[in-house]
């Protein structure tokens, strides 16, 4: 049976991968959580599922692992919460280089690549250029495991979760408030993804044997909205609930920026592709608000 351990397994990705694996055969689950208070019977109950506090990760000897799967870290550019998880990843190195554990997929970000032109797309070997606190910390991740680990490494540059998404809250509260949407950033473009679509191709990667994953992959949905294009999307949407917006106004702020990856190195080795569009993803943000 496959052995994979999950660090930040009570976070929204990790919770997410933690259910989806749990549905597979021949999986056996070691799920960490992500911090302190968080309770493990937020997890199904199962034969093939173990979870443990994040305080037991470094003192725990959890037997062989196939692939430790690091999901933990702060997100925001928070300096301090950046800190921790830099330091907090460089012990999960040195366990993987201890303990008997064959491989790690480090959950990296878009983040870390410079900005485009809205159109274009970068592929793995895309220009460095991180231009906030947090990329900055994903892509010095990176190296870390490039330097310091002695196990076969991949990092999966993910784009931006749509429950992530600060600005996709703002203009659906908006929407079901009524209230007018200002949007000062039209000329952002910018690749959002469903969870659901992140899940099957984190472990899609997983199920490429070791030997044969690469050291970073692209995931995302190869597609990319101006920031007004998601207000004008969620607006459409809310009709179908009953709710629109008084509104729409641009300011703009003059800011331009644009982000979209090249995912066919994993396209080629694995067949996965997005499958949840921007409306269906748009859509299940209000149904998660409205509880429908």
């Amino acid at each position: 049976m496959k052995k994979v351990l999950i660090t930040g397994a009570s976070g929204f990705l990790g919770a997410n991968l933690v259910d989806r694996l749990y549905d597979r055969d021949g999986i056996e689950i070691i799920a960490v959580l992500g911090r302190p208070e968080d309770k493990a019977n937020v997890f199904p109950q199962g034969k093939n599922i173990k979870v443990y506090p994040c305080s037991e990760l470094f003192s725990t000897n959890f037997g062989h692992v196939d692939t430790l799967i690091h999901t933990a870290f702060s997100r925001g550019d928070h300096l301090l919460g950046l800190t921790a998880s830099i330091e907090f990843t460089e012990r999960v190195i040195e366990l993987v280089n201890n303990q008997d554990i064959d491989s790690i997929i480090n959950i990296s970000t878009q983040g870390i690549y410079q900005g485009l032109n809205p159109g274009e797309m970068v592929a793995e070997d895309g220009a460095i250029g991180p231009n906030t606190a947090y990329g900055l910390a994903k892509w010095g991740v990176e190296n870390m495991l490039k330097i310091g680990c002695k196990k076969p490494y991949t990092s999966i540059r993910m784009a931006s979760l749509s429950a992530n998404a600060r600005f996709l809250d703002y203009f659906i509260d908006g929407v079901i408030a009524h209230r007018r949407i200002i949007v000062t950033a039209p000329r952002q473009f910018a690749s959002i993804m469903d969870v659901s679509d992140a899940v099957e191709g984190i472990l899609s990667v997983e199920s490429i044997p070791i030997s044969h994953r690469q050291e970073v992959y692209n995931l995302g949905p190869e597609v990319q909205y101006s920031i007004l294009d998601y207000a004008k999307k969620a607006n459409y949407v809310g009709h179908s609930f009953g709710y629109t917006s008084e509104e729409i106004i641009v300011e703009d702020s003059g800011q331009e920026f644009a982000i979209c990856m090249d995912c066919s190195r994993l396209r080629r080795q694995t067949q996965w592709s997005s499958q949840i569009g921007n409306e269906r993803m748009i859509r299940k943000l209000f149904e998660n608000k409205l509880n429908v």
